[in-house]
């Protein structure tokens, strides 16, 4: 790599993607009164008047090889000092420690440092060689065949990326009397840009594809270990743990792609309804039940109509089981709509997150642009300051004064690449969460056409009452009103086939156990607070994966 674009790397390294913040912990003296603060782990017991900091928000950046292979690892640090603490204690073990916004020093203590925080917030940053609790991996294949990535340069033909991410986080917890290894839970997010002149028919597993015309970007997502917290089969749930690109492609070439890894989605998920499993069988048992009183009511009504028109002597008696069938399906479909409404509620909360994820990419992308205007006032170059609509104008008019092919030309036309790269990312996850939100609204169509159903239905029960009276005028009617219940039986039969009893085999028998098991994954989110610090480190943590590019040369 150019050692201008390891400048620019370490200049988006440094941006910190805050998403929220977290608690210090504390120790009761022996003889009661004031909370005296825990000497944090790393630290000596030496300086009393230190304590640690509010909250600690860390960004772990990765850098990586264009495999997976993990070459150096960043991490960022800000230790929120809301008392105006005149010294901070801080116990992340990092080497190579400094002060990246500020002039405030630090003194060792332990594994750990001091902070002369004089009542300000600290942002520092630092290495370690530690081991990440996400490991992200990447192969390629060239029509069918296994291939490295600096050999694939320049190549031609059926080309498949695949991203696999092992869980090595866990923890270990009680369910149903015995000890199981419970992973920490990660949402693993992969975005890859992709040439447009370079690769064509675009697909992806565990993703989604965007295109702006001339690029399209991948977007993919995964839970690593999710699938054996939970102790499911695949074959009944098949929670995604990799993503997979596959296109076809000419003189192959890879920009930089981006993961990121974060765990706290799930620490805010409510546990309450899964703290009693008898309730959560009866759910099932009870949505096992609608669905075969909704089947048998369409078949009985089905049948009803059928020996309608084949005897009418029997007409009345015919006409009386469909009013029997057509109130058993009031009842099923009153609890298809409660379930949508269910639905709904989930992807809401789901995409309650897009605004979480969006910002967060935005804060990046801004704090790019504000390290790259900061490098340009100090090289004394006298540009318009860069903002995410301007740069690429304000840079190219620089580029073409200086000259293409001058150091200095050569400079911008480089951070401009870095800054188009970071903004087709941004881009793309803008697309990937307004199609989550798209589903969420959605799923509210999907209630209303649920209640429409129901209502239809006791419309319907409502209608039969008056066929007793008007038997012989609606022979006609009822000829119709055959043929649509036996499409009716057909499609809930498959979707009881396909749908209901797919659930209730997943999870039927095992449904205390997957209380537990949820409950354990959520309250191991709680607790992963810190990758660099000790116990005391509250906050949040989340991880920037980074692959070098495949150029040619």
């Amino acid at each position: 790599m150019k050692k201008t674009s390891i400048k620019l790397t370490a200049l988006g390294l440094s941006a910190v993607l805050a998403l929220s913040a977290g608690g210090a912990a504390y120790a009761r003296s022996s003889t009661g009164g004031e909370a005296v603060p825990a000497a944090p782990a790393g630290l000596t017991a030496a300086d009393t008047a230190a304590r640690p900091a509010a909250c600690r928000d860390e960004t772990v950046y990765v850098l990586a090889g264009s495999d997976g292979r993990v070459e150096q690892v960043i991490v960022s640090d800000w230790l929120k000092n809301p008392e105006g603490l005149a010294r901070l204690a801080d116990a992340a073990a990092l080497t190579g420690v400094e002060n990246v916004k500020g002039y405030e020093t630090c003194t060792p203590s332990g594994t750990g440092r001091i902070w002369d925080a004089q009542g300000g917030d600290i942002y520092c940053q630092g290495s370690t060689d530690k081991a990440l609790p996400v490991e992200v991996s990447v192969s390629y294949t060239l029509d069918g065949r296994s291939i490295a990535p600096d050999q694939l340069t320049g190549k031609s033909g059926h080309v498949t990326i695949r991203f696999d991410y092992v869980n090595h986080q866990y923890v270990e917890a009680d369910i149903g009397g015995e000890r199981e290894k419970i992973f920490v839970p990660f949402a693993v997010m992969t975005a890859v840009t992709l040439d447009g002149d370079r690769f064509t028919n675009v697909e992806a597993v565990n993703g989604r594809v965007c295109s702006d015309g001339s690029r399209q970007a991948v977007i993919g997502l995964a839970l690593p270990g999710l699938q054996e917290s939970l102790r499911l089969e695949k074959e009944d749930l098949d929670i995604p743990d990799y993503v997979e690109i596959s296109a076809d492609v000419t003189d192959f070439a890879l920009e930089t792609t981006f993961t990121v890894a974060v765990s706290e989605p799930f620490a805010g998920l409510d546990t309450s309804k899964l703290t009693d499993a008898d309730g959560l069988s009866d759910s099932l048992a009870e949505l096992e039940d609608a669905m075969d009183q909704l089947l048998d009511g369409s078949g009985r009504l089905y049948g009803g109509l059928g020996e309608l028109l084949e005897k009418s002597s029997q007409l009345a008696g015919g006409v009386e089981q469909l009013a029997d069938g057509a109130g058993t399906l009031t009842d099923g479909t009153a609890e298809l709509s409660a379930g949508a409404a269910g639905l709904q509620t989930g992807l809401e909360k789901l995409s309650a997150g897009s605004e979480v994820l969006n910002s967060g990419a935005e804060e990046v992308f801004q704090s790019l642009l504000a390290s790259a205007n900061q490098q340009l006032s100090a090289s004394g170059a006298k540009l318009p300051e860069l903002t995410a609509e301007n740069y690429g104008k304000v840079l190219d008019g620089a580029v073409a004064l200086l000259g293409g092919d001058s150091p200095s030309g050569q400079k911008l036309t480089v951070l401009k690449a870095s800054l188009d790269s970071y903004s087709a990312f941004y881009q793309g996850l803008r697309q990937y969460t307004a199609g989550v939100d798209e589903a969420a609204s959605g799923a509210g169509a999907l209630r209303q056409g649920a209640a429409a159903l129901d209502q239809g239905a006791q419309q319907l029960d409502g209608g039969l009452q008056a066929l007793r009276q008007n038997i012989p005028a609606l022979t006609d009617g009822v000829k119709q009103l055959h043929d649509g219940a036996g499409e009716l039986a057909g499609g809930l039969d498959e979707f009881n086939e396909k749908g209901v009893q797919k659930i209730i085999e997943a999870l039927d028998g095992d449904l205390e156990l997957l209380a537990d098991r949820l409950e354990a994954v959520v309250q191991a989110a709680k607790d992963y607070r810190s990758f660099s610090g000790g116990e005391e480190a509250g906050g949040q943590v989340k991880f920037i994966y980074r692959t070098a590019a495949i150029k040619m040369e």
